[in-house]
Parts: C-alpha cells; structure tokens; sequence
C-alpha cells in the first residue's frame, strides 16, 4: 500500500520546482539506505507519467570493510530486480587510509565527483539525491555552530545546476513509513550510530533533546528558518548585483568603488558588494573570510586614505574617494632542490616546514601521510635524499598500487589546485621520486639484510 501523504509531498516538489521534465534521464544517488531507496521508489511510481529513463548509480566509499561491498551488492540487485541500469565505483583502500582527518567532507567531494562522473557517461542532466527534511535541519545546526553567516545557514535547494533534491519537505519518520507501507527493504549503515561525526550527534542526541524538552516540530521549523535565510540571500544578492552593475568601475583586473557610494549602504549590503568584487576579479578561486572583508570595510572609514591592505589572496588600496580591489597573481614558480643527509635535516621555505631523514631500526607498520619508510644499501646511505619540487614527468609508486602511477594523475585524484602543484616536494632517491608530499608511503612488511638500513624521512611543521 502507497503512503498518499509522501507520494502527494513528491509531486508537489517535483511541479513547485519544475524538478523533471517528460523523457528526462535520471541519475538516481541510490546508498542503499532508507532515504536514498525511498527517492527511487518514488520515481518508479512516476516513471511512466513523466517517461523517465532512470539510471542507479552506488559509489562504495570502502569505509566500512565487508559492510560497503554488501551495500554495493544490495543496490546492484536491487537495481537488476526493478530492471534499470546500474552504475557504480568503488574507492580504493589506500586512498581513504590516507585520508587521517576530514574524513565526512572529503567522502562528500568524492561522491559528488562520482556523480557527476555518472551523469556524463550517460548523457544525463539530473542527477536525483535523497536528502531529506532532517538533512536540512541537521545542516543548519551544523553550520550554525560552526559561524556561518546567511549565506551558509541558508537552505539546501531543490535544484541546484543538474542535482535535484525531491524529498526536501519529507521528514525521514514519514520516509520510513512509507518503505514499511510499501514492503521496501533497504539497508541500515551502523556507522550513523557512532557519535564521533556531528552530524551523528546532532541526529542521535540534539535534535531528540530538543524535540522532546522543547518543540515536537523543531526539524520543519529548522527547514522553515533555513528556507527564509535562503530567500533572503537570494533576494540581497540580486539588489547587490543591480548596485554592483551601477556602482562599481572595473578596471582590467580590479574593481573600484567610489567610497562615498559604499558609505551610506547598510553593512550587509556593503559586504555583499566587496564579495562580489572579488569574485569578478579572481572567479573560481578562494572566497573572502569574514575577517577580510571586515579589514576591507574599515577601510571606507575616515582618516583611511592612503591605507594599504594586502594578504595572500588580494591587495586592496584606498586612496582618497576611491576603494581598489585587485587579486593577487600567483608568483612565478620557483624551481629548488635541496640534498638531505643521513641523518640530518632541512628547512624548506617555500612550505614553512622541515625535511628530516633518521635511521628508525624498528619503524611503525601504519601509513601515515608524510613519512616514508625506505630499506637502503649502503650507497644509497652515502649518497642521501634530494627534495625537490615536483615535475610533470615524475612517476610514484602509491602504497596499495600495482603499478607506478604519474605524479600529475595522483594530483587530480586529490583535487590539488594547480596553483599548487609547481612547488610541491618531492623527495628523490638516486633520481627515482620515493615520496611525494600529503601522500603516504608503503610501509610495513620491511625485510632487510645485514648490510641494508630502514631509513625514515618525515615532514614536520616548523613548531614541532
């Protein structure tokens, strides 16, 4: 038996916000948990009158051992079941042994990486995701002791470039009363019990706490407040936009204000605007921090003229009447090579950290980012380590690979920006790249003979 109150929430998010078209291929983000086999249910119930031609895509984040391959393999047999396409990638273990923190955001990049990677593959524009009412909330809460202003506070949308959300006004009791109405099975990921991510926190013991010492409805009044804080970003940045158009003077790679037409805006207004201008003078790159703008504002203050404010990311000069906002272009790479002695150690400007290189008899099996573990003869003892920047004809051998990869390929795995890569280290053994910084080494399983020694090279920041 269908749940008609969910059914009638889906169809009136799919026409409110225009979310599918008639013939339309859709990916759908299919975990294997509740909300994600709920979303599919969904569609299939509006397959025929919409035509969809939908496509399931799994990506098997290889967090949890044996638990990830039977989430794989009950997503693919639910895909064969219902007879739609499946498409899936499995991360490899080394990759996410590398990852020691920020765990839950960097599996967040790699899904939507995967996705996207999906959706073209199959020619497709709409790629459906299953975030619920509660994912809403939770989110909010999220942001909201993190700092975030409106910006970040504001609402996930049901549509955003081809990713649409249909059960954004489905809390997720209502989704798993209508899996148990319908007979659905689906998977339960334990890890969403264990306490040490927030979001798990929130979900397990806030929001519980609040709804039952405070409000019974706190999750749709979090969306609720999250949608308001949305339309009124919305709405600040179309004024700015019209103020940005009228107002500001854009002189090749900068943008220039007259300060008494900042002055008299109300302060958010004014932040809006110096955000704006930095994304037209450096688009796609870092975005302002509350502090920097707040410098630059102090800048239409009286008695500022002639200040001068500069960071890594921007020089801004006010000079008189005019406020000057320009991005600073990257430096020309600068090539170095430096020789590492055994033992010894070096210092390296161009990362602020330090090189050291130790005889460590009995190392840790672990692999740990930034330190490698080498078996040396006696030659190669004498000779030592170079650390250079990296080349783009620069070969390495990943712990978990079987075959050596190209240093420019790992880069683009791990979304290093480009301004990044041309002073990247790299330490090199008698000419061959034995490791490559914020990439582990292999370790473990070291088998020497008497003559040969374990070397360790290690980077380490300056203060420790």
């Amino acid at each position: 038996m269908k749940s008609p109150l969910v059914f009638e929430k889906f169809i009136r998010a799919i026409k409110t916000h225009a979310l599918l078209d008639r013939g339309d291929r859709v990916v759908v983000a299919v975990s294997g948990g509740a909300d994600s086999v709920a979303l599919l249910g969904l569609l299939l119930e509006v397959r025929t009158q919409f035509e969809l031609d939908l496509i399931v895509a799994h990506l098997n984040h290889n967090l949890r051992g044996t638990a990830s391959d039977e989430d794989e393999e009950f997503v693919r047999a639910l895909a064969h079941r219902l007879e739609i396409r499946f498409v899936s990638e499995k991360i490899p273990a080394a990759d996410v042994k590398a990852r020691l923190s920020g765990l839950e955001n960097w599996a967040r990049e790699q899904r939507y990486a995967f996705l996207l990677r999906a959706a073209g593959s199959v020619h497709s524009e709409k790629v459906a995701l299953g975030h619920t009412m509660n994912d809403q909330a939770e989110t909010f809460l999220m942001r909201l002791f993190r700092g975030s202003g409106s910006v970040g506070l504001s609402a996930m949308s049901s549509r955003r470039e081809i990713f649409i959300r249909p059960l954004l006004s489905i809390q997720r009791k209502e989704i798993l009363e209508y899996l148990k109405r319908c007979g659905i099975q689906w998977r339960e990921d334990a890890s969403n019990l264990e306490t040490q991510f927030l979001r798990n926190r929130l979900r397990q013991e806030l929001i519980p706490s609040l709804q039952d010492r405070y409000n019974p409805k706190i999750v749709p009044q979090l969306s609720t407040t999250a949608g308001i804080l949305r339309e009124d970003s919305e709405a600040l940045r179309f004024w700015a936009a019209e103020v940005f158009d009228r107002e500001a003077i854009i002189e090749g790679n900068s943008v220039s204000w007259k300060v008494d037409s900042l002055v008299p805006l109300p302060s958010g207004l004014q932040k809006r605007l110096i955000r704006l201008s930095f994304e037209r003078v450096a688009p796609g790159g870092h975005s302002l921090s509350a502090r920097n703008v707040a410098s630059i504002i102090e800048l239409l203050c009286e008695g500022k003229s002639g200040t001068f404010l500069q960071t890594g990311l921007f020089q801004c000069f006010r000079d008189f009447n005019r406020l000057r906002l320009e991005a600073l272009s990257p430096p020309p790479p600068e090539n170095f090579c430096y020789a590492l002695r055994i033992p010894g150690q070096i210092e390296l400007p161009q990362t602020g950290t330090y090189f050291e290189a130790r005889h460590e008899p009995s190392p840790p099996s672990a692999v740990v980012l930034n330190r490698w573990e080498l078996v040396l003869s006696p030659e190669e003892l004498e000779a030592g380590f170079y650390i250079r920047n990296w080349e783009p004809a620069d070969v390495y051998f990943p712990p978990g690979a079987s075959s050596p990869k190209r240093v420019t390929e790992m880069f683009a795995e791990k979304k290093i920006p480009r301004r990044c890569r041309t002073s990247w280290p790299v330490v090199v053994l008698a000419g061959k790249v034995v490791g490559v910084k914020d990439f582990p080494g292999s370790s473990g399983g070291i088998i020497r003979t008497p003559e040969q020694a374990v070397v360790v090279v290690e980077e380490r920041s300056q203060g420790k």
